[in-house]
């Protein structure tokens, strides 16, 4: 199976060194871009075109409010948002609503992470 492309774009560096050392242990994810400030993000996924963004959840549990219209420019690519206590997380991508994942585990996280969407 090819690699999932990640782009780790949260802002708790603490958590992206985490997220890191998690996602390189999977021979089925590569990160292949950090990404500190949002702004440099869409030329960035037109250049590296991944399969998966993560980014941090705001501290009202919500995804960052451009995400939404991200995904009209990019349909292809999935977000994931990560409480910076890792508490939380929730998904979305074009063709599934906002989801909460709950009592979630490592191997059911990677497992996300390294599938690929059903219309592939």
């Amino acid at each position: 199976m090819p690699e999932q492309r990640v782009i780790l774009a949260n802002g708790s560096r603490l958590l992206r060194d985490m997220l890191k050392r998690i996602l390189y242990k999977s021979d089925k994810l590569q990160v292949v871009r950090e990404v500190n400030d949002p702004r440099e993000l869409a030329s960035i996924v037109e250049h590296v075109n991944p399969e998966w963004v993560i980014v941090s959840l705001s501290f009202d549990s919500q995804l960052p409010t451009w995400v939404d219209s991200f995904m009209i420019s990019h349909p292809s690519v999935r977000f994931m948002a990560l409480a910076t206590d890792g508490s939380k997380i929730k998904v979305k991508w074009l063709d599934v609503h906002e989801q909460e994942l709950n009592d979630i585990s490592l191997s059911d996280l990677l497992e996300m992470l390294e599938s690929k969407p059903v219309d592939s």
